[in-house]
């Protein structure tokens, strides 16, 4: 895995590497934080459409009610080197705080924002 970071890191060929590198791991901080919003919101939108459909067809969307929302980058090389320098190698689709909302909003506890 660190041998592919560091073949990514040169095939960066510009005057201050380490700039540019940091520059795009914060542009990925923020598309990271803008699918983390937009799957709370799909989850939690997923949740209100089950509770206007009927009871056997409600049951099952809210069973399945994280299916085919997001990719999983992990073993990316790109997004490893993001994790490596922005969260020391953690991942931030898994942290806690992350993972209790989503938790919140398969129950319908997460304000979704309709």
């Amino acid at each position: 895995m660190g041998h592919d970071n560091y073949d990514l890191l040169d095939e960066i060929n510009c005057a201050d590497r380490c700039e540019a590198i940091l520059s795009l791991c914060q542009l990925v901080d923020r598309l990271i934080h803008d699918v983390q919003f937009l799957k709370l919101e799909c989850v939690s939108t997923r949740y209100i459409l089950s509770q206007y459909m009927e009871e056997a067809d409600g049951e099952m969307l809210r069973m399945d009610i994280l299916s085919n929302l997001t990719p999983d980058y992990g073993g990316d090389a790109a997004y490893e080197l993001y994790k490596l320098i922005m969260y020391d190698g953690g991942d931030p689709m898994e942290f806690r705080d992350y993972i209790i909302k989503v938790q919140q909003a398969c129950n319908g506890e997460y304000p979704c924002l309709h």
